[in-house]
């Protein structure tokens, strides 16, 4: 933030246990009298031992964090050193013609305080360009609270006086609860040239809430915003996705020239308009507005992103209680993401036993196979190292936040991984661009301007084609491990016209991610923004579980009594109605086991005839088998299959010819109808129709290796080598 976000604001997780500190110590807010109109909004004074700590804390966190750059463009770059607000915090200014950068650090020393770190950049206009003196600068800022390690964002409007010995800010401050404001709660705050010792806590005006002074737009007032994006060269950029911070619905495309058009209700930005602006090669950029500020020629300038990719990048840890002084772990602040991801098995690539057990298979097997399991189940480590032997590795081996987000495009899907077809884009370790060490950060959203994080809006994000890098080709030549992608192309072709889901859809779907009271989150984005539920999507990355699968899979159930025959005649239709792909899909080591048994009151009723679900063993054909019992029962086998050999799936890596493969598995849209008749046993009772139970069970690796006969160690968290889908009666 800029001049004067107390980091005891912490972010909206922190709120209660402020909330609460506050109310446990008897703390209600300060009202002190400033030229007697103005109040401040202050606490009590932490005890100088406990800020102490703070201030060492802050020192210890943030080193690479401080280092901010100066304005892009030419010419010459002056700056300024004020001390801002209560505490007296330092703020560096820097100009460069018309564009602005600011630094600013400090300790809240109140009550619940801590050290924090900010960065700015925007736009300043008047006076003249080698001087402050006059001018208007208009910021969207950041900030790292080094206490709490959690992080905000907001807007500043910053006036210097006519000699540009002091300044006044008016910021956006979103914790309406602890200044009990509106959601979109300003606040004031005064600062001086860093001339002499620094000031007494308290010797300059801050923290004035500020909302009813702000202009603002009447709720269903109109607005038009219109004007172009263009590179921090001055060069068009073209196609540009362009909206309202947090306001989605707002989305618009810029042209051919960079010229855009949006508009939104007065509701939706009150006193501050942030304009965000994304390209593909090109940092997101945001142009702040206030109410009153001229609404068209605006321009949002984007930053292209430096070429290349750096394999001497060292990778970000997600895991934000590894390191206690690593104030950007990804986890710190996407909390509910990296607990969904940790149970993913995304988060367990790089160590699985089934994979482990797969590829030594193959190993032993076929040494001349294409040894390529490193590309998507540890590719972080190939990206910087190449085509290692495959080992159980730690998590910065694997699928992690920092490397999926580093994706710049896919190439060649039928080549594995980053061994071909994932190309990244991570940023040069020497090149301090931006503070802190991410620096690139791609994702789906041209509205995340966080400045420690470098995002980088990037339609790949919001397609099928992220995920076919890895659910896609290895082998050999012209035979893939994995075909899903294609599967999914196939599908997805022959519904141009109706629209289809891409993978991100079904598998990292909105509105899903909860908090542990059970609600929805709405993430922030950040203080007084928010995205909806449904604009939050999963990492989880749900596949194979049993609930994902009933919403992938219809099953009808028809019965009938044979007069003919006296046996029970049933059909049993499963339909793949959910999923654009097959059922199972990835590599062959899966396969479905769909089994249907039938009873009359408590007796199993004598299966005959009709297509059967063999695991294992198989029982004497006068046996009846009871419910769940699988040697045999009427049902079918969803999978990949050497043809007279469907005792074990084919060899993903040296799949049979076409003439030789059995391919069971369900395509979208196709049914699978399994016919048995059933014959009545002795002390079944008469005249009550059976009732059919259909069962599903999704197992990996060998045919009948279930739970009992597993021939690989399961690591603590793989997915579970056998699943039931379903069980039900009609």
């Amino acid at each position: 933030m800029t001049s004067d976000l107390p980091p005891s604001r912490p972010f909206r997780r922190w709120l209660p246990f402020a909330i609460g500190a506050l109310a446990g110590v008897g703390i209600a807010a300060a009202m002190l009298a400033r030229v007697g109109r103005e109040r401040v909004v202050a606490r009590p004074l932490a005890p100088s031992e406990e800020s102490a700590v703070w201030d060492e804390e802050g020192a210890r966190r943030s080193p690479r964090l401080a280092e901010f750059p100066d304005p892009p463009g030419d010419g010459p770059v002056i700056r300024a050193h004020y001390r801002v607000s209560l505490p007296a915090y330092d703020m560096e200014v820097r100009r460069r013609g018309h564009r602005l950068t600011l630094g600013i650090r400090g300790t809240d020393v109140q009550v619940a305080g801590g050290a924090w770190i900010a960065f700015g950049e925007g736009r300043i206009d008047g006076g003249r360009d080698d001087a402050f003196g006059g001018s208007v600068a208009r910021i969207a800022w950041s900030c790292v609270g080094l206490r709490f390690r959690t992080s905000s964002d907001g807007v500043a409007r910053i006036l210097f006086s006519p000699d540009g010995s002091t300044l006044t800010v008016h910021y956006l401050q979103g914790q309406e609860a602890l200044l009990v404001e509106s959601p979109d709660t300003y606040v004031k705050a005064e600062g001086v040239l860093s001339r002499g010792p620094r000031p007494a806590y308290g010797a300059i005006l801050g923290q004035v809430p500020f909302t009813a002074r702000m202009r603002a737009h009447a709720p269903d007032a109109r607005v038009v915003v219109t004007g172009r994006v263009v590179t921090t060269e001055g060069a068009a950029v073209p196609d540009a996705l362009v909206q309202l911070k947090g306001v989605d619905a707002t989305r618009v495309h810029a042209d051919d020239e960079g010229r855009f058009s949006l508009e939104f209700r007065g509701a939706a930005a009150a006193r501050s308009q942030s304009i965000c602006a994304g390209a593909a090669g090109h940092r997101n950029g945001e142009t702040v507005l206030f109410t009153g500020d001229p609404t068209t020629d605006v321009e949002v300038e984007l930053a292209p992103l430096p070429p290349g990719d750096h394999a001497g990048y060292a990778w970000v840890h997600p895991a934000p209680d590894r390191d206690p002084d690593d104030a950007q772990a990804c986890g710190t602040c996407h909390s509910w993401q990296y607990t969904e991801w940790l149970g993913s098995r995304h988060a367990r690539a790089a160590d699985n036993g089934q994979v482990r057990h797969e590829r030594d298979r193959m190993r032993r097997a076929a040494p001349e196979a294409p040894d390529d399991c490193v590309a998507c189940h540890q590719p972080a480590l190939a990206a910087t190292q190449g085509a290692v032997p495959y080992a159980p590795r730690g998590v910065l081996a694997g699928n992690h936040c920092d490397f999926c987000h580093k994706i710049r495009h896919v190439e060649d899907v039928r080549k594995p991984g980053v061994l071909g077809s994932l190309a990244l884009a991570r940023p040069d370790p020497a090149r301090r661009e931006r503070p802190g060490d991410l620096h690139v950060v791609f994702g789906p959203a041209a509205d995340v301007t966080f400045a420690y994080m470098g995002a980088s809006w990037n339609p790949l994000f919001a397609s099928s084609w992220l995920c076919a890098g890895c659910h896609q080709g290895g082998g050999l030549p012209g035979r893939a491990k994995v075909d899903t992608f294609e599967e999914w192309r196939a599908w997805a072709a022959d519904r141009e016209d109706e629209g289809f889901r891409s993978c991100q859809d079904c598998h990292m779907p909105g509105g899903t991610t909860v908090r542990d009271d059970g609600g929805r989150v709405d993430q922030i984005a950040w203080d007084a923004l928010h995205r909806a539920p449904q604009a939050v999507h999963a990492h989880s990355f749900p596949g194979t579980g049993a609930s994902f699968a009933r919403d992938a899979l219809r099953v009808e159930v028809e019965k009938r009594l044979d007069p003919a025959t006296g046996t029970w005649a049933v059909e049993v239709a499963v339909t793949n109605v959910g999923a654009g792909h097959r059922v199972p899909t990835g590599t062959w080591t899966k396969h479905v086991a769909i089994g249907v048994w039938a009873r009359r009151g408590d007796r199993w009723l004598l299966a005959k005839d009709g297509e059967r679900a063999v695991l294992g063993a198989r029982a004497p054909a006068d046996e009846a088998l009871a419910g769940g019992d699988w040697r045999g029962p009427p049902g079918a086998l969803l999978g990949v299959f050497r043809r007279g050999k469907e005792e074990e799936p084919a060899s993903f890596w040296d799949p049979p010819t076409p003439a030789d493969t059995v391919d069971t598995r369900l395509a979208p849209d196709e049914t699978r109808t399994i016919r048995a008749r059933f014959v009545d046993v002795p002390g079944a009772p008469a005249g009550e129709p059976p009732v059919v139970e259909v069962r599903a069970v999704h197992r990996r690796g060998a045919i009948g290796s279930g739970h009992a006969g597993t021939p690989w160690e399961p690591r603590p968290n793989d997915a579970p080598p056998e699943v039931e889908w379903w069980r039900i009666e009609r």
